[in-house]
C-alpha cells in the first residue's frame, strides 16, 4: 500500500465498481475504501426525489425509514462481497437516532461496511455497518456527526434456506381498512403498505396491496433487502400495539432480517403475520403457496408520545381486543 495513507479513504477499484449500481450509490465518485473504515459511500438524499422520504414524515419532516437504512447497509456490504458470496440478511441493527430532512432540504448520508470473518466460525463473513451524517447546528461553525443506524450484514456462500407457513391467510372479520390504518400511521402513498388487517390468534396479519406507488427514483432501481415487505412487518406488529397498548411505536432494533424468496417470484396477495415474543416480534411474510418471503426476528419499538386518536381506537379494539381500559 506504498503511496497510500492507511486511514485516508480511496476510490474503490473500477471492477469491483463496474458491477450494478445501487439505489443509494448514486455516483461513482461516492465509493471510496480505507483499511480502517472499510467501504464507504457517501449518498446525497432528496425528499423532493425520493418518495421514500416524502411518504414517510413524522410532524410534516421527512425521516429516513429504518428499512432503507437496512437497505443502505446491504447494498453497501454487497459491493464487497467475493465472488459466490451473496447478502444473506441484516442482524443486531440498532435504530440509534432518527434521519430526519429539514426543511425538505437534501442531506449527505455516510455508509462505511468494514468485512471480516464471522467469529462464530464458518464460511460466512460479517459486514460492521454504521449511517451517519452531518449537521450544522444554528451558532456552531463546525458540523455535528451522529451515528444514526448500526448493524451487520451477513455474506454467505450457502444457498437461501427455503422456508414454508401454515399461516391461516383467510382474512379474519372484524378488518380493519387501509383509511383507519392511516388516519393514525404517519405514512404516504408510498408507504401505505396496508390494505386491511385482522387478529388472528394471538398476532396481526396484514394484507399487502396489489399495488403501490412508486418509493424511489430510478423506479427501476435494484433492490437487496426487500425494504417494503419489511416495512410491512412493522407497521403489521404496530397495529397489535396500538389496538392492545393504545401506543404507537417506532422501530428500535432488528435481530434479524432475510429475504428468503425473491419478491417477483411470490405468487398471489402477500400476506404478513407478527407475533410478540417475550418482548420482542416475530413476524414473515407468505405468498399464498405458503412459502416465506421475508422473515423478521427480535424485533423491538420504542413509543411515541401520545396515544392513538379516538376516531380509529374503536374498530382497532373491535378487530385486535385490548388491554387497556376503555
Amino acid at each position: 500500500m506504498a503511496g497510500h495513507d492507511r486511514g485516508t479513504p480511496r476510490p474503490l477499484g473500477g471492477r469491483r465498481r463496474a458491477a450494478r449500481a445501487p439505489l443509494l450509490v448514486i455516483a461513482r465518485d461516492d465509493i471510496a475504501v480505507s483499511v480502517h473504515q472499510g467501504v464507504l459511500s457517501r449518498v446525497t438524499l432528496d425528499p423532493v426525489e425520493q418518495g421514500f422520504l416524502n411518504d414517510h414524515r413524522i410532524d410534516g419532516t421527512p425521516v429516513l425509514p429504518g428499512v432503507m437504512g437496512m437497505e443502505a447497509f446491504a447494498e453497501v456490504a454487497g459491493l464487497v462481497a467475493p465472488v459466490g458470496y451473496r447478502v444473506a440478511g441484516a442482524e443486531d441493527v440498532d435504530f440509534l437516532a432518527p434521519v430526519k430532512f429539514y426543511r425538505d432540504e437534501p442531506r449527505t448520508l455516510t455508509v462505511a461496511a468494514v468485512t471480516g470473518p464471522d467469529p462464530a466460525g464458518g464460511d460466512d463473513l460479517l459486514a460492521h455497518c454504521t449511517l451517519t451524517a452531518e449537521r450544522r447546528l444554528p451558532g456552531s461553525d463546525a458540523p455535528v456527526r451522529t451515528t444514526h443506524f448500526t448493524g451487520r450484514v451477513r455474506l454467505s456462500a450457502a444457498p437461501v434456506d427455503e422456508e414454508r407457513s401454515t399461516l391461516d391467510r383467510a382474512q379474519h372479520d372484524p378488518v380493519v381498512e387501509s383509511e383507519d390504518v392511516y388516519r393514525f400511521y404517519f405514512h404516504g402513498p408510498a408507504y401505505q403498505v396496508v390494505e386491511s388487517a385482522w387478529r388472528d390468534g394471538e398476532g396481526s396479519t396484514a394484507r399487502l396491496p396489489e399495488s403501490l406507488a412508486d418509493d424511489r427514483s430510478p423506479v427501476d432501481a435494484p433492490l437487496t433487502l426487500a425494504p417494503r415487505l419489511v416495512e410491512l412487518c412493522f407497521q403489521t406488529a404496530g397495529l397489535w400495539d396500538a389496538a392492545r397498548e393504545d401506543l404507537l411505536a417506532l422501530p428500535l432494533s432488528v435481530g434479524r432480517v432475510r429475504v428468503l424468496l425473491d419478491p417477483a417470484t411470490a405468487t398471489g396477495r402477500l400476506v404478513a403475520h407478527a407475533e410478540a415474543l417475550d418482548g420482542h416480534v416475530d413476524a414473515v411474510v407468505v405468498d399464498d403457496e405458503g412459502r416465506v418471503v421475508v422473515r423478521l426476528d427480535a424485533y423491538t419499538t420504542v413509543a411515541l408520545p401520545g396515544g392513538i386518536p379516538d376516531d380509529v381506537r374503536g374498530c382497532l379494539r373491535d378487530a385486535f381486543g385490548s388491554e387497556t381500559p376503555t
